[in-house]
């Protein structure tokens, strides 16, 4: 990991919404694992839009997850700016059917940091396919020339009891089942000290934060927080 000033780098929210607050849908809260996920999401969200210089982005809404809540609608905190875009998914990866590879490769993206919910299902599989794509690596002829680092916050991510098993269980186990096999697990103050603090005297080559939403049949979202600068007001495509 190198701070984003000297390797391009991405902040990734996944599915931080209304919905996974709502007992009706996703069950008692007092049963999900890590209490501080969305204080720390909000934490690393704040670092790296203060990071940025210009943070334009676009936004694309998707429908709603139960027609009489508003669920859909991400958490407060995560609410993206005015010139943010939402792209949207229907299947537990954030890389299929969105175009977002494409577009984090097109932009040299070298790091990415995963948060979110929940661990063990759109975390999990968009990490493993994050690796899998080599999202973040440099290949030539089908050769690994350079690999680059994938991120996954581990207090920033959630997810809840099922079959008998309580939610840090598993949480614990999937990040396990992840770490420096898919992804490097870190805490959120690691991932702040290593990527998202300037180097003194280093030239900051950021592209604007560019905040990604992607829903699937449970409506399911995503932002993506860029961390490197791009020319005031060109907002990427």
């Amino acid at each position: 990991m190198k701070s984003a000033t000297t390797r391009k780098a991405a902040l990734i929210l996944i599915d931080v919404q209304n919905a996974f607050l709502h007992p009706a849908a996703f069950g008692d809260l007092a049963k999900r694992s890590t209490p501080k996920c969305e204080e720390n999401i909000a934490t690393l969200l704040k670092q790296a839009r203060d990071y940025n210089e210009n943070l334009p982005a676009t936004r694309i809404s998707s429908s709603i997850l139960i027609c009489h809540y508003q669920q859909v609608h991400p958490q407060q905190f995560t609410t993206s700016r005015f010139n943010e875009r939402v792209w949207v998914k229907n299947v537990s990866s954030a890389f299929v059917g969105t175009g977002l590879e494409r577009f984090l490769k097109d932009s040299g993206v070298r790091q990415l940091i995963i948060c979110g919910l929940t661990t063990d299902h759109c975390l999990s599989t968009s990490t493993r396919m994050a690796n899998n794509l080599r999202i973040v690596d440099v290949v030539e002829n089908g050769v690994l020339v350079d690999g680059g680092d994938i991120i996954l916050v581990g207090d920033a991510c959630a997810t809840f009891a099922r079959g008998g098993i309580d939610a840090e269980t598993i949480h614990k186990v999937n990040l396990a089942s992840l770490d420096e096999e898919f992804a490097h697990v870190r805490e959120t103050a690691e991932a702040i000290e290593k990527v998202l603090i300037e180097v003194p005297g280093s030239d900051c080559q950021t592209l604007p934060n560019a905040v990604n939403q992607l829903g699937s049949m449970l409506y399911l979202y995503i932002l993506v927080y860029w961390i490197f600068k791009s020319p005031p007001g060109r907002v990427p495509t």
